[in-house]
């Protein structure tokens, strides 16, 4: 099955791409990868770029275990870049290798500093960014696009009213205990009990709802769209600066394809990093195959704003670029993204067909529907299955079983970008139980044929 050099080999590998006047081991080279440049940008978290690595080698062990293939982290702590970080990782199959440089652009630091700021601020913020949202019909627009988006965004407020509704009960309760020793001192109590429960209920139970992160989230959301974070702006400038060094330098360095990946909010920066690049070097992307992979994005959030001009103007921008590839994966059990919303026509999904030619992006994005139950056991999902956030970030973790997304098989799979990406169950559809690749067979379209369902089990 395999020759000397453990290229695909075999009777029916390549034979109708040959009919089209492709040679065999061409067109297998250009669906296997052996080196590659993956960017990845957080969404609105604190977390430096130190512990997205130690989850990233957590991670990468568990899509080995689950896939059968030996996978390594080279460097046990990033290598620190202007913008982030980076670390080099390897993964093996019986007939495939892979290198993979991982990079993450950080912008905790600008997270840190916004969500450091003191109790009053936020206070303020808050109800600066909720009377902008109403005033500004974005809300009306969430609940238009998605009304599940729009239900999500009120619970946090809601969840607000009910802490403090229920803290200012208990200090009226006292109140009302203490009158009789007289209203000067039955006041002080019970302010004093409103504001100590109102704060002890936002740390906990609040934390396990990560409330004041989301209202954190909310308010910088609005100071971004409204140009009121000229740091972050400086920072996708500096962002679209490195992609456009890594792809200048991509074919001197072997590297075969640049993926640059973002996930919620991360997803809307990723973009517009790579329009940047594009409008800074309308060539970028033709020098080495770039390819954008969107997760679990929010970037509508920006784009319903009516100020939001710049972040629609971005993503028609790449839609534009021919030379770019674009994936947005999404999913319905994620109700912090916005489900069933195209990014850039903000109109409804069009979700890709089953099988597709590699390369073809003639809807873009390419819009995946994935159930986040399929992407891990039945037990694993139970465990989360109350904690929204933890749902919204398995799209960027590997999985516990053969799924069909593993963000890992982007990151270190055999196969490039525009193979996973043609067929909804990516990497599945081509990988053997034994975490051998087997021969790529190719219709007379050019799509590669996956394999049988029967044949894709662990």
């Amino acid at each position: 099955m395999h020759d000397a050099e453990g290229t695909l080999a075999g009777p029916t590998a390549g034979t109708d791409a040959e009919a089209r006047g492709i040679p065999p081991q061409d067109a297998d080279a250009r669906a296997r990868v052996r080196r590659r440049h993956v960017f990845f940008i957080a969404g609105f978290d604190p977390m430096a770029v130190e512990g997205h690595h130690r989850i990233f080698v957590r991670e990468l062990k568990r899509f080995g275990d689950v896939w059968n293939v030996r996978t390594h982290c080279r460097d046990s702590a990033p290598v620190p870049t202007p913008t982030g970080g980076f670390w080099r990782t390897e993964a093996d199959g019986p007939n495939w290798h892979t290198d993979t440089t991982f990079e993450n652009l950080g912008w905790h630091d600008l997270t840190r500093a916004d969500m450091g700021r003191s109790v009053w601020s936020h206070m303020k913020g808050s109800v600066r960014a909720m009377a902008d949202m109403v005033s500004s019909g974005t809300i009306a627009n969430y609940f238009r696009s998605s009304r599940r988006y729009g239900l999500f965004f009120l619970f946090t407020y809601m969840l607000l009213s009910v802490f403090w509704g229920l803290a200012a009960a208990a200090g009226f309760f006292l109140y009302q205990w203490l009158a009789a020793f007289g209203t000067v001192v039955a006041t002080v109590a019970g302010l004093a009990v409103t504001l100590a429960g109102g704060l002890l209920l936002m740390r906990w139970p609040g934390r396990r709802f990560r409330l004041k992160q989301s209202l954190d989230l909310a308010e910088f959301s609005v100071d971004f769209v409204r140009g009121r974070h000229p740091q972050v702006e400086a920072r996708i400038r500096a962002f679209a600066d490195r992609l456009r060094a890594v792809e200048a330098e991509a074919a001197a360095q072997g590297v075969d394809e640049i993926i640059v990946s973002g996930h919620s909010l991360g997803a809307m920066l990723a973009v517009s990093a790579v329009a940047a690049a594009l409008t800074a070097d309308p060539a970028f992307g033709t020098r080495a195959r770039v390819r954008i992979l969107t997760l679990g994005s929010t970037t509508a959030k920006f784009a319903l704003h009516p100020a939001g001009g710049r972040f629609r103007e971005a993503a028609e921008r790449v839609a534009a670029a021919e030379q770019i590839g674009w994936v947005e994966v999404q999913s319905r059990d994620d109700i912090v993204s916005f489900y069933k919303v195209n990014p850039v026509t903000l109109g409804p999904v069009s979700f890709a067909p089953v099988l597709l030619p590699p390369g073809d992006y003639s809807l873009k994005p390419l819009i995946r529907h994935v159930e986040i139950r399929q992407m891990i056991s039945p037990a694993i999902y139970r465990r989360h299955w109350f904690d929204v956030m933890r749902l919204h970030c398995q799209c960027f973790l590997a999985g516990d079983i053969r799924s069909t997304h593993d963000f890992y098989a982007y990151v270190c799979g055999p196969l490039s970008f525009d193979v996973l990406a043609s067929h909804t169950n990516s990497l599945r559809a081509y990988l053997l139980p034994d975490g051998t690749l087997r021969p790529l067979v190719y219709d007379a379209a050019g799509c590669i044929l996956p394999l049988p369902e029967s044949e894709t089990a662990a």
